[in-house]
């Protein structure tokens, strides 16, 4: 029997601080060789980037290969997407733009099976291995890890209540739409900013529940993880990848 478990969120339950990475490109390959480098795990983004629900199984084919754990950010909080992602195999999801408890119990009722929610059942899916994960019915409302996301000032003052909602694992901070309800742009490291976010997580330690985010650089990273951040992802790829190029370009221009 496939025993069904997920890495991630026994990780994080059991206090790890865990750093990952993040791919934008939609493209299973830059994703299996991004996980070839033993992040703890990789967000896949639906959310911004070329890459839609069709997309996913394959790069999840791709990442599972690896010691890497897979986190999908979903696009949306639509029921049928949320259903289509667990069918296809992710465990851990990311929710852009939660805004409510209200909003955190309603995800909650599309990811989890009767009596816990309201997720569509089937056997025939990979998720359950095509039937040969005997384990999966059983085991997916427990191993499925939800993250809601948290982009705004009045969703970070309600990061303990919607980290409380039966069925949430963690609440992940969104600096860069933080930055910008704030009016400030893409300042993920404004005084500001960074105020917002340690009184957040600040909170949400004291309240035992754990807290993720992504930062532009390692410093930056490190700096969360100091804070109290239990999980943070580095950059991404197209990021890493441009920010390599420009360099190199720039040193040739220069020579």
């Amino acid at each position: 029997m496939s025993k069904t478990i997920n890495p991630f969120k026994q990780r994080l339950l059991d206090g790890q601080k865990l750093i990952g990475g993040w791919t934008l490109s939609g493209s299973p390959t830059v994703a299996e060789a991004m996980a070839f480098l033993n992040y703890d795990y990789l967000v896949v983004d639906l959310e911004h980037s070329p890459a839609s629900i069709h997309d996913t199984t394959p790069i999840l084919r791709a990442v599972e290969q690896t010691a890497t754990a897979a986190v999908v950010r979903m696009p949306s909080h639509d029921p049928i997407a949320i259903k289509q992602v667990l069918d296809q195999g992710g465990m851990t999801l990311y929710f852009p733009f939660v805004e409510s408890v209200e909003e955190a119990k309603a995800i909650v009722q599309a990811s989890m099976y009767p009596p816990l929610g309201k997720r569509g059942f089937a056997k025939m899916h990979r998720a359950a291995r095509y039937t040969t994960r005997e384990d999966y019915p059983a085991a997916a409302n427990e191993q499925v890890c939800l993250i809601p996301q948290l982009e705004t000032v009045e969703a970070l003052e309600l990061a303990v209540e919607i980290g409380k909602v039966e069925g949430v694992s963690a609440v992940f901070i969104g600096p860069g739409d933080l930055s910008m309800t704030m009016g400030l742009p893409g300042q993920v490291n404004h005084p500001d900013v960074r105020a917002k976010i340690v009184a957040c997580v600040t909170a949400c330690n004291q309240a035992g529940i754990p807290v993720g985010t992504v930062m532009p650089t390692p410093d930056d990273a490190k700096w969360a993880l100091e804070v109290g951040f239990s999980f943070v992802s580095i950059a991404n790829d197209l990021a890493n990848m441009l920010g390599q190029c420009k360099a190199h370009l720039a040193q040739m221009k220069n020579s």
